[in-house]
């Protein structure tokens, strides 16, 4: 049975909480993209021995799907925020 990892979930959950802040504060678009590319960079060093172990085909497979779901999940907490901020 796979170990969980509890620092990257941490990590993540952190930069979940940023950009809802960002939203909520109704910080700029740009604020928004530096917390996605560290949110990127965080997720591809907590995880770089998996990703190590992968054929270099899935490695851009696994990673892109990944990219698409960080982003996606960053979009909605800064939505949240923009809403719960009254800045919509």
């Amino acid at each position: 049975m796979r170990k969980p990892n509890i620092a990257s979930a941490g990590w993540d959950f952190a930069f979940a909480v940023l950009a809802l802040i960002a939203g909520w504060v109704g910080a700029t678009a740009p604020y928004a993209i530096g917390v996605f590319v560290a949110a990127s960079i965080a997720w591809a060093w907590l995880r770089r021995n998996s990703l190590a172990a992968l054929p270099l085909s899935q490695r851009f497979v696994q990673g892109a799907i990944a990219l698409v779901m960080i982003a996606v999940v960053l979009a909605i907490a800064y939505w949240i925020g923009l809403a719960l901020g009254g800045h919509t």
